[in-house]
């Protein structure tokens, strides 16, 4: 019994553990630089992000989880309008190249204002959906209009060609 118990705290441990580091590309990093980046781990796991100024809150992240099936999509920092706990839509449009996604408004601790997430399962068909839709708007001329709720932000594609490239290659390229 006893040793059940032991395993059951260590699963506990574990998820939560899990559970944190989906969670822990959303907030404002102090080592966070404005523009584009990528972080990448040895999990096959990949974040998108784009900062608007040194330190600040993630107003995007797009992160690509090979090792279980699963995409994400977070922003943070922007008075979304929407009530907490509700369901919203983020849509990235390009001139006429546009992705949306279906989630929800949290309250973000890091910033104080809301956060919208959403975590869809992915497997290899599912990525090839994804990247069909949104390709194209990160790869457009123009820059990137970015909505959630009554939230609008403009995100620059300068600097986003490197970045961009390392986090395609982890997340729709072959395993």
């Amino acid at each position: 019994m006893r040793t059940l118990q032991v395993r059951l705290l260590g699963i506990m441990a574990i998820s939560f553990c899990n559970v944190i580091a989906l969670v822990l590309p959303t907030a404002a990093d102090p080592g966070d630089k404005a523009g584009w980046s990528v972080h990448i781990d040895p999990r096959k796991r990949a974040f998108l992000i784009y900062v608007p100024v040194a330190d600040g809150s993630r107003v995007l992240t797009i992160g690509c989880l090979r090792d279980v099936d699963n995409f994400t999509v977070i922003s943070s920092g922007l008075r979304i309008g929407a009530n907490n706990e509700t369901k919203a839509t983020l849509a990235v449009s390009n001139g006429t190249a546009r992705y949306a996604v279906d989630g929800e408004v949290e309250p973000d601790q890091a910033t104080g204002m809301q956060a919208f997430n959403t975590d869809i399962d992915a497997d290899a068909k599912a990525l090839r959906q994804i990247s069909g839709a949104l390709l194209p708007v990160l790869e457009g001329k123009g820059p990137i209009a970015l909505t959630v709720g009554s939230a609008e932000f403009t995100l620059p594609t300068t600097g986003l060609t490197q970045p961009l490239s390392r986090f395609k290659a982890i997340c729709f390229g072959s395993r």
